[in-house]
């Protein structure tokens, strides 16, 4: 009987870096989760020089919190902060990923193991709303919003061979099983922790979406993220969006070389890196938006396209 009235335990990987803006919100919200679940905060701090980890310090009597017990303090970004996490974290039945600066609705945690024992699922994804640096919501529900194909996808399906070019996922709003995680170590260097594991798990176990928004997804100046960031040149685009991809992709092929997709996956991947346009055209269905990207791209002469990027990068 006992076993039946165990508590889950989820552990909540946090990864900070010079977050003190909006840290506190983000800490409180985990500690209104209402839920039957026994949960740990598992940090890591990446070299903030800010007030971050007095704002942690301030909230270690409320909440359970647990430091990373890495050997390595330096910034090593994002994904191989979270990866440092994952490879050291407590013993759990779920893990769950946390930014510093969103926030998290109160059922969140409840909702999503729920939904992962019900559905027998491996790892969960949740819709989101889109908040901005004064919590004002400017988006009520990205899926009710969003005609895009990752975010539109439905449980149990086999949504692999398009995320490993799209992100079907934001880290935040993704919790899964312990075991599932750990499977997916190490990480791919050349990708997110999140394209990642939804990656490994799709193609391990299965995957769902609960189309709830349960957390609010914070939007401002310091997202790490934008797809034309730094691009001026078509070399830069092809040496820091499309060469990545394809090392990513070798990753992958490694930890699962009879992957029933990984030709189509090559084939699109290499076609980016050559230009080729009728091979983007044929499997322009992998990645819409960048195949069309794509094609644009080796169709432009430099100068042209570098005047698209500097207008896209203004707009966006």
């Amino acid at each position: 009987w006992e076993i039946f009235m165990r508590k889950s335990e989820v552990v909540i990987l946090l990864s900070i870096y010079n977050g003190a803006k909006f840290l506190d919100k983000q800490l409180e919200s985990l500690f209104k989760q209402k839920t039957n679940c026994n949960i740990t905060i598992y940090y890591r701090d990446d070299g903030s020089t800010d007030e971050s980890i007095n704002i942690i310090n301030l909230w270690k009597d409320r909440l359970s919190m647990k430091e990373c017990t890495s050997s390595r303090k330096c910034n090593l970004g994002p994904a191989l902060s979270f990866w440092e996490l994952l490879t050291t974290a407590p013993e759990a039945d779920f893990y769950a990923f946390c930014d510093q600066d969103d926030i998290w609705m109160d059922d969140k945690v409840e909702k999503c193991v729920a939904y992962m024992n019900e559905k027998n699922i491996d790892l969960v994804v949740t819709d989101k709303q889109i908040i901005d640096e004064n919590d004002n919501v400017t988006c009520s529900s990205v899926r009710k919003h969003s005609n895009k194909n990752y975010d539109n996808w439905n449980t149990y399906d086999d949504i692999t061979k398009y995320n490993i070019f799209v992100t079907y996922a934001v880290g935040m709003s993704i919790i899964m099983k312990a075991s599932f995680a750990k499977k997916s170590l190490p990480f791919s260097k050349y990708t997110g922790h999140d394209k990642w594991v939804l990656a490994c798990t799709s193609t391990e176990g299965k995957v769902g979406y609960l189309n709830l928004p349960l957390v609010q997804y914070r939007r401002h100046g310091k997202n790490v993220s934008g797809v034309l960031v730094g691009i001026e040149t078509k070399e830069d685009y092809i040496n820091q969006r499309i060469m990545p991809d394809l090392k990513m992709i070798e990753d992958f092929k490694q930890k699962y070389p009879n992957h029933k997709d990984l030709n189509e996956i090559e084939k699109f991947a290499n076609a980016r890196r050559t230009g080729n346009i009728k091979t983007l055209f044929k499997l322009r269905y992998l990645a819409p938006d960048i195949a069309k990207f794509d094609i644009v791209t080796a169709l432009l002469p430099e100068k042209l396209f570098s005047f698209m990027v500097k207008i896209a990068q203004k707009i966006s």
